[in-house]
């Protein structure tokens, strides 16, 4: 992100909409990297046990806020 910015102050008007545009996508990213982080930290630290005879759907339950839905 700060070699974009960098790009960003020397160049031209379509570049650095084009570059901005980069920038903005690439700042959303880091932030959902970083909420998914916390609460990835926070189930960590709570340190659930697992058990495997429970079955998917069971376990699945236990982590359902950081996994993807089941279909």
């Amino acid at each position: 992100m700060a070699d974009l910015e960098k790009r960003i102050s020397g160049a031209s008007t379509a570049e650095k909409v084009r570059l901005n545009k980069q920038l903005s996508a690439m700042q959303a990213q880091a932030d959902e990297l970083r909420a998914y982080e916390e609460k990835i930290h926070h189930l960590a630290d709570m340190m659930i046990p697992i058990d495997l005879d429970d079955g998917v759907k069971v376990n699945y339950e236990l982590f359902k806020d950081v996994l993807a839905k089941i279909k």
